[in-house]
């Protein structure tokens, strides 16, 4: 099974297709305009608490208050535990 990939970089957008036997499998299209930040890790400050909604808003340094569930968080406090004894 031959397997290819074929990106496109331009200024406005990142563009990968994957190719199996010469037939398009899988197509991704990042446009920089639109890049996500869901997956990354931020250090932040809380600065809303929904009690009703168990969530939270925190400040993470962009023009809105990030969204956040507690169970985003609570599976992984250890880690976020150690992250913040390194600083």
């Amino acid at each position: 099974m031959a397997i290819e990939l074929l990106i496109n970089v331009s200024r406005e957008e990142s563009r990968v297709a994957r190719f199996e036997n010469g037939i398009v499998t899988e197509i991704s299209i990042e446009r920089n305009r639109d890049r996500g930040i869901v997956g990354n890790v931020y250090k932040g400050r809380v600065v809303k608490v929904l009690p009703g909604m168990q969530a939270a808003f925190v400040d993470i340094g962009l023009a809105k208050a990030a969204f956040l569930y507690v169970t985003d968080v609570s599976h992984n406090v250890e880690e976020y535990a150690r992250f913040l004894e390194e600083e």
